[in-house]
């Protein structure tokens, strides 16, 4: 009985962290449905899944509100910044397209990337940095906009995987209650590894490995 039990053990875990990171997921949708509130929300949902299903401290809903809560403020400006951006960046890319930009093509094209490239590159790191670092909102955005320089091949590994779960998406809308918790999962292992570099010297300070708190671990 105790063999089946130890077998079956590791099943059970996998199938508590499928649940939870379902769980966190579903509680993102939810709160991102205001909109603005899209920003806080994925900072809860990066911070839960990191949290709970990674270091199996608290429960989904205790973590996702309290990290909700936390960076309420902060995720609610940082959201209608990008929105805005993102909206001048659609309108260029339409401008460009419909030929009321009078530029030589290459121009144009060169543009385009300078302008876009702050935005996707930063986008998969500013909120998880948020739900991590207390600074300023511009001390933020400068965090995301060098780890996500310094660390050019993670970057360009999370917005592969962002744009792949974005056609899933896409081409499945169901798929949006689902798939975002598993963004947070995977996406976690680049991230988690570039903020322990950021750490080190706080990893310092304890010197018994069993006092670390769980964002050391």
């Amino acid at each position: 009985m105790t063999i089946q039990t130890q077998r079956l053990s590791p099943v059970f875990n996998k199938t508590n962290q499928v649940a939870d990171i379902l769980g966190a997921g579903f509680l993102w949708l939810i709160c991102s449905v205001p909109v603005v509130t899209i920003g806080p929300a994925t900072a809860a949902l990066y911070y839960t899944v990191v949290k709970v299903v990674r270091r199996n401290r608290e429960t989904v809903v205790k973590s996702f509100f309290h990290s909700f809560k936390n960076n309420l403020g902060q995720g609610i400006i940082l959201t209608i910044l990008y929105l805005l951006y993102g909206a001048a960046i659609g309108l260029y890319i339409l401008a460009a397209l419909e030929g009321r930009i009078q530029m030589n093509p290459y121009i144009i094209c060169t543009l385009g990337i300078i302008l876009a490239c702050p935005f996707l590159f930063t986008i998969v790191y500013i909120f998880p940095v948020i739900s991590r670092f207390q600074a300023g909102l511009i001390r933020q955005i400068q965090y995301a906009l060098y780890m996500s320089i310094r660390h050019f091949p993670s970057t360009i590994a999370l917005l592969v995987l962002l744009a792949f779960m974005a056609v899933l998406i896409y081409f499945v809308p169901f798929l949006m209650a689902i798939l975002p918790g598993f963004y947070a999962y995977l996406g976690s292992f680049f991230i988690e590894r570039i903020f322990k570099k950021y750490l080190a010297e706080e990893i310092k300070k304890y010197k018994d490995p069993t006092d670390l708190p769980w964002y050391l671990e």
